[in-house]
């Protein structure tokens, strides 16, 4: 597999005619990126490993990002769905309970990996900004301390305040800030969600990588 040429340390304008902005050339597909992404905005490919001459990761899609927590929440839903067709009622705490804990326990033996039960269904994978990994510390903190911070008030707030104002106003609230979280990866140029960037990661695909350009012209 061929390397990448470097990166050029310079910033280069556009060609006259178009936008004037500061941008580089990417070492992977050699086309114009921003600067300041870590993924290029061209290719995807993660910025760093190009210029290291590493073969590159490229940037999960908005799409599987999207799949990847639906198939998480939907793996607690389907606990409550298997109690519901077993006609136990009532149980609702249970199937919460029940599904939590098949949930952590999936997520504990694959975290190491930097992955929940949906990034592995997706084939998706968390790491840290700087290209690392994501330490098995961090992907407890960013999936489970998440789900805490947004889930606990919730559970907390309608045990105390049972169908009151504030109890609507609460879950209006973390409703909010749910939608905003999945919203921001459509107007960051790397993909990330509000709680990305509160832990310094990214997202990567990790099905099999398409050559890049740059490779085949090495090759």
């Amino acid at each position: 597999m061929g390397r990448f040429d470097p990166l050029p340390t310079d910033p280069y304008l556009r060609p006259p005619g178009q936008p004037r902005h500061y941008g580089a050339i990417c070492a992977a597909c050699r086309g114009d990126t921003r600067l300041g992404t870590r993924f290029c905005t061209s290719c995807s490919a993660l910025r760093d490993d190009a210029e290291r001459g590493h073969s590159p990761r490229f940037a999960a899609t908005r799409l599987a990002r999207f799949m990847g927590a639906l198939a998480d929440g939907l793996i607690v839903s389907a606990i409550g769905l298997i109690i519901d067709l077993a006609n136990l009622e009532g149980l609702l705490s249970l199937e919460l309970w029940l599904g939590s804990a098949i949930w952590l326990v999936w997520f504990a033996a694959i975290a190491k990996r930097g992955q929940t039960p949906g990034k592995q269904m997706l084939s998706t994978q968390v790491i840290r900004t700087d290209g690392s990994a994501a330490s098995r510390k961090l992907m407890w903190a960013r999936e489970v301390g998440y789900r805490a911070a947004v889930n606990v008030p919730v559970i907390l707030v309608g045990q105390l305040y049972p169908g009151s104002t504030v109890s609507e106003l609460v879950l209006a609230a973390i409703a909010i800030i749910v939608l905003a979280d999945g919203i921001a990866i459509f107007f960051s140029p790397d993909r990330q969600t509000l709680h990305d960037r509160v832990f310094g990661t990214l997202v990567i695909s990790i099905r099999p990588v398409r050559q890049t350009s740059a490779e085949l012209r090495a090759l």
